[in-house]
């Protein structure tokens, strides 16, 4: 696909739209946009847009569709698949202004909310009308509505609450062409026609440009303990799992440290942890609205835990108790970027009882390649975080990093799992996408883009090269 320049004149007519202090051009600028989160992806752009509503959106859409320039949607910029760097420069269209909590419908149990709203912010607005919205990455101080929808993201709390497109009753949304759309509204219900609400969840920005939101939200938990469980073995870690889920147990999060990982965050934080010579450990979070129902329900939990060995349960029940559980597993990805260096950031997904055969493969693997692999993630819906980093100082081939990508993908798929849960396709794993479907299922949404964005200006280069 050839896409033609900014022009001076195009340049006028965008600030026209947004005012000259919203349309970003020097150099040092645009370096803050040329990259998310990913290791090894950067692309300037040629111009940052930041609209202050919809009908700029529309407006900037309708202007670049007519004159084929690449267009590259941006939230917080938190994304692990390259999915917000504009690989064909053009517009970045960052969404920072659009940053409106619009209603908090408190009889209807929903929010109304722009796609630049971060999601802890969303989280504290709530709180003060003792709601919240369950989807929680571990990026959520930082990343934004619009890319949790974009991504269809989901956290440690997915296990018991579900992801981002369980929450999902209405969208704005704007084509390629500057054209504004609404699907759905405050309906738990609705199967009028095809249900394109689903459709755009997870498209990474690719079909239509989200410009508001309305999302289902449900009553704040009262009482949330959490547990820190070490065992000696990933093996006894996921067999406590899966008996907890076998007997009708509900926690809301089982997560889960690989040793490795636990120990480079005590490295990081530069503190002693508790029971840092264990291979596995696990947070699990109980939660409900009646103190002596969550209290049976973890002491139940604790007895499976040490049926399978469990080196002891922790239990933080005040909030300095929680958060210092949880320290280790937030500070897993900064710890990794600051004593290695990432080469790939991986969240695979497999059946949970196939968790242990994935993470043991996975380490011959990377041992191959005298790499390093940190598993951590949502081991109570089977999503597992394989970090792979390299000593500070040191390159790995393009290549190699491709085969060994390759590598882990293949006994990925070949455990029943599939290449990504959580982070998307973007711009890092379209070589690999032909491992995880086949030719007529990527040409069946080769089409669905045709239909949707005819010239290819809506973040051109993720999922597929077209």
């Amino acid at each position: 696909m050839q896409y033609l320049s900014v022009t001076p004149d195009l340049i006028k007519s965008l600030k026209k739209i947004v005012g000259d202090i919203q349309v970003i051009m020097d150099a040092e600028s645009l370096e803050k946009y040329a990259q998310d989160e990913t290791p090894g992806y950067h692309a300037l752009p040629d111009i940052v847009v930041k609209p202050d509503c919809t009908d700029d959106v529309a407006s900037i859409l309708a202007l670049a569709n007519e004159n084929r320039i690449p267009v590259t949607p941006r939230s917080g910029g938190t994304c692990l698949s390259a999915g917000a760097v504009p690989i064909h420069g053009g517009i970045v269209l960052s969404f920072e202004r659009m940053n409106r909590i619009k209603e908090i419908d408190t009889s209807n149990l929903m929010v109304v909310v722009e796609p630049g709203v971060i999601t802890e912010q969303l989280d504290k607005a709530l709180a003060e009308h003792g709601l919240f919205f369950p989807p929680d990455p571990v990026s959520l101080d930082s990343c934004m509505i619009g890319g949790n929808i974009a991504e269809c993201a989901g956290g440690p709390r997915a296990m018991k609450y579900g992801v981002t497109k369980q929450y999902i009753l209405g969208l704005e949304i704007v084509l390629a062409d500057g054209t504004i759309q609404r699907y759905g509204g405050k309906l738990l219900k609705n199967v009028t026609g095809y249900n394109i609400i689903d459709l755009l969840i997870g498209s990474e920005g690719t079909l239509a440009i989200i410009t508001e939101a309305t999302l289902r939200v449900l009553r704040r938990p009262e009482v949330i303990v959490d547990l820190l469980v070490p065992f000696e073995s990933v093996d006894q870690a996921v067999g406590f799992a899966i008996d907890v889920l076998k007997q009708g147990l509900t926690p809301a999060c089982i997560e889960f440290m690989e040793g490795d990982v636990y120990r480079m965050v005590a490295q990081y934080l530069d503190k002693k942890l508790p029971f840092d010579k264990a291979d596995a450990h696990i947070i699990v979070e109980v939660d409900g609205h009646d103190k002596d129902a969550v209290k049976q329900l973890y002491d139940r939990i604790g007895d499976i835990a040490l049926k399978y060995g469990a080196l002891d349960v922790l239990v933080g029940e005040s909030i300095t108790e929680r958060e210092r559980i949880w320290e280790p597993r937030k500070n897993a990805s900064d710890a990794l970027k600051t004593i290695e260096k990432p080469i790939a950031r991986e969240d695979l997904v497999v059946p949970k009882d196939r968790i242990p055969e994935l993470i043991s493969k996975i380490k011959q693997c990377t041992q191959k390649y005298q790499v390093h692999m940190y598993a951590f993630g949502h081991l109570g819906d089977g999503n597992i975080h394989a970090d792979i980093g390299i000593p500070k100082g040191m390159d790995l081939p393009t290549q190699d990093v491709d085969a060994l990508r390759s590598e882990i993908y293949r006994i990925t798929i070949d455990l029943g799992g599939a290449i990504t849960a959580e982070h998307g396709i973007g711009l890092s794993k379209i070589k690999f996408l032909e491992l995880a479907l086949k030719n007529d299922q990527i040409e069946l949404m080769h089409n669905i883009k045709r239909l949707f964005d005819p010239r290819n200006i809506l973040n051109p280069g993720k999922i597929f090269h077209l």
